[in-house]
């Protein structure tokens, strides 16, 4: 999870496009004048022998661009589909950052309460009995810019030395964000992924983002696999030292103790749509009053690996965009918000080949500037199509299989398929944290359907329908 000190450092955009191979092999709606990025995801994938990776891309606020390229699982050849989720590694970072600051502005936690002791936050027996007193001067705002003075990767309260003293330098600290989602937890009296994904994600329309497991039994179902490097020898387990696992399966870091710093599981659409919602742009509502987000992205007077930070950001302080990256045995990945309303997320299931780092971070700053056009369409709005199980397929809008009305309506709705061709289908509706409410089976050839929801509450809710080999999903609102 330790972020590197770059920021959007050129490669030459030749290398990008030096691959002569087909672009077929990709999930997502083609827009034809957006090819170049294709092109370059492709030769990315190809030059730095990564099985899989998606790219998303707002502008304006439209979710213009979402594709998957290559595999999610080799061995499977099942292709890396637009809702495929990734572990984001310290792109978790910003999650918690944005929780923090919701919190600050509804004046639950000042960004200069004291942390620890029995006047901080966290005032449990515990933690006060700190071995280095100057742990009793930490506040909410030195965890957040990486200036607590707690190092990296462990610490221990009751016999361990910070490094440094609590506002004096920067130094970047997983465990300081560790800290912060007890604080969350603290102040909120509810678990910290259960808060954030009812605050924050649900009400956005975010319902895939979850906390990611250790182990390979415990992935979840639109997960990706995680690979290491070719002929990578197991190691002992974490949770048992007398088995031997996979580096990136229990064998390097504790997914369920670092939800906050490092554990938080995503797709690059639903990142991009979390990044719209503080990215002060007007074209699509804020979660964060303006105030707060300048709070947020502010850069601290001290540096983090050579570049601004902010509290939770990496910030270009000549071009005022916001950045941050992360990387784990197996992930790696790359979020930005750039001055000229355009956000995006690049995400990667490997990590072990010399120069990755620097060719995808620089991929989409290196391609923008060839784009004179972008497309009109709002893909966080569209039915989508995915083909996960038979290769590597195309994926495109397509609303002509099914209608649904009215939308929105007072509960009640007609489904009618239209294009389903198989006999045997099954539909069911989810609320916004994911949760089955509604579910039915029917023949898709002649099927008309009549919905009744009147008995929940108003609000947004997803249709997923499903034909056996392809899964669609349909947003429909309650008023």
């Amino acid at each position: 999870m330790k972020t590197k000190n770059l920021f959007f450092k050129g490669i030459a955009i030749l290398l990008l496009f030096t691959c002569t191979q087909s672009v077929k092999a990709q999930t997502g709606y083609y827009s034809p004048s957006l090819v170049n990025f294709d092109v370059a995801m492709k030769n990315l994938l190809n030059n730095y022998d990564i099985p899989g990776g998606q790219l998303a891309i707002t502008y304006k606020g439209r979710l213009v661009y979402s594709r998957g390229f290559g595999f999610a699982d080799e061995l499977a050849k099942t292709a890396v589909c637009p809702d495929n989720i990734f572990r984001i590694a310290s792109l978790s970072k910003q999650i918690t950052a944005i929780t923090i600051m919701h919190l600050y502005e509804q004046g639950r936690v000042g960004l200069n309460d004291i942390v620890f002791g029995a006047n901080g936050i966290l005032n449990d027996s515990i933690y006060q009995t700190a071995f280095d007193p100057r742990v009793y001067s930490i506040k909410v705002k030195h965890l957040l810019s990486h200036q607590s003075g707690i190092p990296s990767y462990s610490f221990y309260i009751k016999s361990q030395m910070l490094d440094t003293f609590p506002g004096t330098a920067a130094s970047y600290s997983n465990v300081g964000y560790v800290v912060l989602g007890s604080v969350i937890e603290k102040i909120t009296k509810q678990d910290y992924e259960t808060y954030v994904r009812d605050t924050i994600l649900a009400p956005l329309g975010i319902t895939d983002m979850q906390a990611g497991k250790s182990l390979l039994i415990n992935k979840f179902p639109k997960e990706v696999h995680y690979y290491d490097y070719p002929g990578a020898p197991l190691v002992p387990s974490i949770f048992d030292s007398t088995v031997l696992v996979p580096r990136q399966y229990g064998g390097s870091i504790y997914m369920e103790g670092s939800k906050a710093c490092g554990g938080w599981i995503a797709s690059a659409q639903d990142l991009c749509k979390l990044l719209c919602a503080v990215d002060k742009f007007s074209t699509r509502p804020d979660i964060l009053l303006p105030a707060t987000i300048n709070t947020m992205v502010q850069p601290t007077s001290l540096y983090v690996s050579g570049s601004p930070y902010a509290l939770g950001w990496f910030i270009n302080t000549s071009t005022n965009a916001w950045w941050h990256d992360g990387s784990l045995i197996g992930t790696m990945t790359y979020q930005a918000r750039r001055n000229t309303e355009i956000n995006y997320a690049l995400l990667v299931n490997s990590n072990y080949t010399s120069g990755q780092y620097n060719a995808l971070s620089s991929l989409v700053g290196s391609i923008i500037p060839l784009i004179t056009s972008w497309p009109e369409i709002n893909l966080f709005d569209s039915a989508i199509v995915c083909s996960p199980l038979t290769a590597v397929n195309n994926i495109s809008i397509n609303p002509s299989l099914f209608t649904v009305y009215p939308n929105p309506s007072n509960g009640k709705f007609t489904f009618k398929a239209e294009g389903l061709q198989q006999a045997n289908c099954k539909l069911e509706i989810c609320n916004l944290l994911g949760q089955e409410i509604y579910t039915t089976f029917f023949k898709g050839q002649q099927a008309t359907l009549d919905i009744d929801l009147s008995g929940f509450p108003k609000g947004f809710y997803f249709m997923k329908v499903y034909d056996g080999t392809n899964s669609y999903t349909h947003k429909i609102s309650i008023e």
